[in-house]
């Protein structure tokens, strides 16, 4: 039993990548891919805004360690955030703030053991990102307010995780 749930665990353990507006633009060319862990066409995809799932990228969407091997991810952009396959483009910052306040909230609404089990590990996930690009979280708030932007979160994931 333990053995099982550690295969589990171990396969869900991911981080998301964090990529710089360099870097996002060069994302088609080998070397800056390669370093990513990605083919050149797989960068210049995600570069392209073909791969988003609303709060990050992902390198492989049928290949997710949520869902069944070829099968289209069923849980994003809720589990994005500890999954291997994410990448955070800094452009997508204001989208990853507004997600950490809506975890932040249902702080309030939940008993604090539903709400680790729930949301624990991406609150966790989104600090060690916000971390790791601190010098533009003033300018993604700051746009948050200009842009009036809002969390892009499906009625699904709403009604599922905000009970």
């Amino acid at each position: 039993m333990n053995r099982a749930q550690q295969l589990v665990f171990d396969r869900l353990a991911g981080k998301p990548v964090l990529v710089t507006p360099q870097a996002q633009s060069r994302l088609g060319e080998p070397e800056i891919a390669q370093a990513m862990g990605v083919s050149a066409e797989l960068g210049a995809a995600l570069s392209a805004g073909e791969l988003d799932m609303g709060v990050s990228n992902c390198k492989d969407p049928l290949d997710s360690p949520h869902s069944s091997p070829g099968k289209l991810c069923h849980v994003a952009p809720a589990m994005c955030m500890v999954c291997a396959n994410a990448v955070v483009f800094v452009t997508q910052l204001p989208q990853q703030l507004l997600l950490s306040d809506h975890i932040e909230r249902m702080r309030l609404a939940q008993t604090p053991t539903v709400w680790e089990a729930v949301w624990g590990r991406q609150a966790r996930a989104l600090a060690e990102v916000f971390e790791e690009c601190a010098e533009h979280l003033p300018a993604a708030r700051r746009a948050i307010e200009e842009q009036d932007i809002r969390l892009n979160l499906s009625l699904g994931m709403r009604t599922e995780y905000d009970r």
